[in-house]
């Protein structure tokens, strides 16, 4: 999910090639580090969003750590952000910090075949965020329907911590980084 640069960005950057391998390496020394001795992991996230692919495999990464792992979000968790939320097995978010969900930006271009098939692609990862965000909703909201996250994935859709803790995006509210 590309994010949208605007003046307050400045010179932060999203999920990018050099954060996913950074954040990968760390998540597999602390996970095997760990592992005999059973110790949970805690990632602190401050994330404006960024690249599908790259978001897709530090997502990835933290589904497959072995030990508990817990995203506190202090700041945001924004696009590509928010998604890799929803991989923790615990997902905090700090009083003051915002959650927000879209449907991603793949700014692909090419001739028309081409285009057609990088369409194809983002309409299957679209599904995907759908089911998957849907699935955490209902856990919390069981009338929630599916047709309402669309409307939300359609354009930038903000929470803060009270309500992405209300509609299952988030598990609880904390001061705390660790609880």
């Amino acid at each position: 999910m590309g994010s949208m640069e605007t003046d307050m960005d400045g010179d932060e950057s999203g999920t990018d090639a050099s954060m996913a391998e950074y954040v990968i390496k760390g998540l597999h020394i602390l996970d095997n580090y760990s592992k005999s001795e059973d110790k949970p992991i805690t990632i602190l996230m401050n994330n404006l969003g960024g690249y599908v692919t790259h978001g897709m495999a530090i997502y990835d990464a933290i589904r497959a750590c072995q030990n508990h792992v817990t995203i506190v979000v202090l700041g945001q968790a924004m696009s590509m952000g928010g998604i890799i939320l929803q991989a923790a097995d615990k997902r905090v978010m700090a009083p003051n910090a915002k959650l927000m969900i879209h449907y991603g930006y793949d700014g692909f271009a090419g001739h028309g075949p081409t285009a057609y098939k990088h369409a194809e692609n983002s309409k299957k990862y679209d599904m995907w965020m759908e089911d998957m965000l849907w699935a955490k909703i209902k856990e919390q909201k069981p009338k929630f329907t599916k047709r309402k996250l669309k409307e939300w994935l359609m354009a930038d859709t903000f929470f803060n911590a009270t309500e992405a803790v209300e509609y299952g995006l988030a598990d609880t509210e904390s001061k705390q980084w660790v609880s």
